[in-house]
């Protein structure tokens, strides 16, 4: 059928209803262009306006099936076809969108928004070399179009070419000043192109023009935190968290604060997102150590104290004086869940505890015994500590002897059913765990402040459930070596470590962009008491995960914590790393970190693994640095020549001469955390097996067995220190350039090196 050609009377009644539509009349123009199609139903226009107007409904379905007909009526109005791309977008058929903006382009080649939107189209699609072709055509239309200026720059930034994605964006700048989101982009390219100084300034623009952009304050933050800006990260962290607490927003406040020191603090604002983090795990609590006893001795009570014990005079709490300092130190939260969940490791707090241990001693064994509930919390707390170091303080021979005749009371007060005050169990704590107290499982059918039953749990529950697990444990493999064995047994008397609460689920950064079905089998080899296993298991709940170690302590203290998680895809087993040969099973990723350096050969230890590891598999290996850990090789000879044995008793003395020491090198050891708890400082510095090596020896490793160097787990202020002495990308995979870093820089890998290797294909 032919088309009716309007008259003037239809003329006048379609510029009547556009009226209508263009003063936003929009019930009265949709009745206006339904008369005319009443009358003239092949009137393209009036169809194609009516599926506007369902458009700027939401109705895109409608519109669709009405801007459609309007095309079979006229198929040459490269408006009806841009029109009808947008309503394709809506319903997000991209094919259909790209189809009809390239007919919109053929009948007018002229319009920009076609060739922009086509980008769009084309970039959804995933083609970004034709859609930065169509912005490329839209910009050549339009100069002056911010929009293609953008669109341009993010599929430069999708492709990594940063020097064409920063053009553009500063193009777009340059016609539209004030846009928050250019600016944040620009501030992310220029990051990613290693200008970190001009992308802080970006970020900080797109912030103050949009505070609440979103990722706006954390993506500042995150870029302070790797430029060394740890304070101002913090600070725009702490924003970023007001705004929305997201992952990240916590992430990058842990990370940024556990290393910065606070010099004000208004309204207690940080402190309280220390605790928050501390207690609510947005990192393990040993990363925030320094910022919470920054924070701790802040606090009036522990100054004066820590004061006193600085200032010539002994620091010696009476029973009164302990009594009050522990009620009010019981209102310091932070405090107390730091004594809780992790060693103190700082040296003036370790002293100012042990004078308090000391004084609730001398107060339970006097006459006056009575103890009010809230300084029972923090005491509690105290001994809850002690428990955690595994008794580390100093302990004299006549403080021993009363702690000693004050457990035998204990006990023989429990085999009496006689009354025992809650003081008792607190005080015997702090210097003995309660399950080696005989009969201790009495106390917990009786009646106790909740302080005491959080301390009767820790020491008498808990370990009660790792002899229970303990027998369940698998054997993968027999323990094959004499060194194996001693290795073992220094494991079985103390696990390491003993930590109490976990990080978030995390994978290794090398993972992020592999897809979770080719991670399906990995091994921990090592897993001491589990805590990398188990954030790694919470993070990868459809991989298969085998966490093995010599020590069935470790591994039932690993089972425990993960039992708390209810994991099913981890499976616990004691067996030899160089045994494991023999299993027959095969992984694509195996951590194996700081587990090497204690075999009789580290080598032929990490040629087991790599047979285990399948074609294209990653490792994540930890060994120790020959350059880095020159003070732990002063404090073993220390060791030796002063004859300290690996007990108790002998950390203790050995602790007691490093902390006296006037030698900086030995003094030096005690910014190791291992150095506050018995078990931590025996594997530190009293280790029946330990290798050190250099990154030549791992290099000549890689290359006799084929191995691809991925790198090192990155620490931002290492790694930006290395780039400003090796620029480019390519320096981060060379380990010769990371030999002379280190040699310049030699307690770079004070920990250890953490790194990378990959299998090849």
């Amino acid at each position: 059928m032919g088309r009716t050609k309007p008259d003037a009377k239809l003329g006048a009644l379609f510029a009547a209803a556009v009226a209508q539509h263009q003063a936003g009349a929009l019930a009265e123009a949709e009745r206006s262009y339904r008369s005319i199609l009443t009358v003239f139903p092949e009137h393209a226009e009036s169809m194609h306006n009516l599926g506007l107007l369902a458009l700027q409904r939401g109705e895109a379905a409608t519109a669709v099936e009405l801007i459609g007909k309007a095309i079979k009526l006229d198929d040459r109005v490269g408006e009806y076809h841009y029109n009808l791309a947008l309503a394709w977008r809506a319903l997000d058929r991209m094919d259909q969108v790209a189809k009809h903006l390239e007919r919109a382009i053929e009948l007018r080649p002229d319009n920009g928004l076609a060739h922009l939107n086509l980008g769009n189209a084309r970039r959804v699609q995933g083609r970004a070399a034709e859609a930065a072709a169509c912005y490329e055509r839209a910009i050549a239309l339009s100069p002056n179009s911010a929009a293609a200026h953008i669109n341009l720059a993010n599929v430069k930034s999708e492709q990594a070419h940063w020097d064409a994605a920063i053009a553009s964006y500063r193009k777009a700048l340059a016609l539209e000043p004030n846009g928050a989101e250019t600016h944040h982009r620009l501030g992310a390219a220029l990051l990613a192109h290693g200008k970190e100084d001009e992308a802080i300034a970006h970020f900080e623009t797109a912030v103050a023009l949009q505070p609440d952009l979103a990722g706006g304050y954390e993506d500042l933050a995150a870029t302070y935190l790797w430029a060394g800006r740890r304070d101002l990260a913090a600070h725009a962290s702490a924003i970023a968290l007001e705004q929305s607490e997201t992952p990240r927003a916590k992430e990058l406040f842990a990370h940024s604060a556990k290393l910065t020191r606070f010099t004000g603090d208004d309204n207690g604002r940080f402190r309280k997102l220390v605790y928050r983090a501390l207690s609510e795990g947005w990192t393990r609590p040993r990363e925030l150590d320094k910022v919470c006893n920054s924070f701790i001795k802040r606090n009036p009570i522990v100054d004066k104290w820590i004061a006193r014990g600085t200032s010539g005079r002994p620091t010696r709490l009476g029973g009164a004086e302990l009594l009050d300092a522990a009620a009010a130190l019981a209102e310091d939260e932070l405090f107390v869940n730091l004594l809780q969940c992790d060693q103190i490791t700082d040296i003036d707090l370790e002293c100012l505890l042990t004078e308090f241990r000391r004084a609730l001693l001398t107060l339970v064994t006097g006459r006056d015994r009575s103890i009010d509930e809230q300084s029972l919390k923090f005491l509690a707390a105290v001994a809850r500590q002690c428990f955690i170091n595994e008794y580390v303080y100093a302990l004299p021979a006549d403080e021993e002897r009363r702690a000693r005749e004050l457990r035998s009371t204990l006990a023989q007060a429990v085999e009496d059913h006689a009354p025992i005050p809650a003081s008792w169990p607190i005080a015997v704590a702090a210097y003995f765990p309660l399950h080696g107290v005989p009969g201790a499982e009495a106390l917990l059918d009786r009646n106790w402040p909740d302080c005491v039953n959080a301390l009767l749990v820790q020491q008498i529950k808990e370990p009660q459930r790792e002899r229970e697990i303990s027998a369940t444990i698998p054997a993968v493999t027999p323990i094959g070596s004499d060194v194996s064995r001693a290795v073992r047994e220094q494991y079985e008397e103390n696990p390491y470590p003993r930590w109490i609460k976990a990080g978030p689920p995390v994978q290794p950064i090398i993972l992020k962009d592999t897809p979770r079905q080719l991670i399906s089998d990995i091994l921990i080899a090592g897993c001491g008491t589990g805590r990398a296993a188990i954030e790694f298991a919470r993070q990868m709940r459809t991989a298969r995960l085998l966490a093995i170690d010599l020590s069935l302590a470790s591994l039932s203290y690993a089972k425990r914590m993960a039992e708390a998680f209810y994991l099913d895809n981890v499976e616990f087993g004691q067996a030899d790393l160089m045994m494991l040969g023999t299993t027959g099973r095969q992984f694509d990723f195996i951590e194996t970190s700081g587990v090497l350096h204690h075999l009789a050969d580290p080598w032929a230890g990490w040629r087991v693994l790599l047979s285990l590891l399948r074609p294209g598999g990653i490792m994540q290996v930890g060994l120790y640095s020959a350059l880095a850990r020159q003070n732990v090789v002063a404090a073993r000879a220390l060791i030796a020549e002063r004859g300290y044995p690996p007990n108790p008793a002998g950390i203790r003395r050995c602790r007691e001469y490093i902390m006296a020491t006037d030698d900086p090198l030995l003094e030096s050891v005690m910014q190791f955390g291992d150095f506050f708890s018995i078990g931590e400082c025996r594997d530190l510095l009293f280790h029946v097996q330990e290798h050190r090596t250099t990154l030549p020896e791992i290099k000549a490793f890689l290359v006799a067995n084929d191995l691809n160097f991925a790198g090192f787990i990155p620490e931002p202020s290492i790694m930006r220190r290395f780039a400003a002495r090796f620029p480019g990308r390519s320096a981060l995979l060379d380990l010769d350039c990371w030999n002379s870093f280190e040699t310049e820089a030699p307690g770079t890998f004070g920990a250890m090196y953490q790194f990378w290797v990959r299998k090849p294909a």
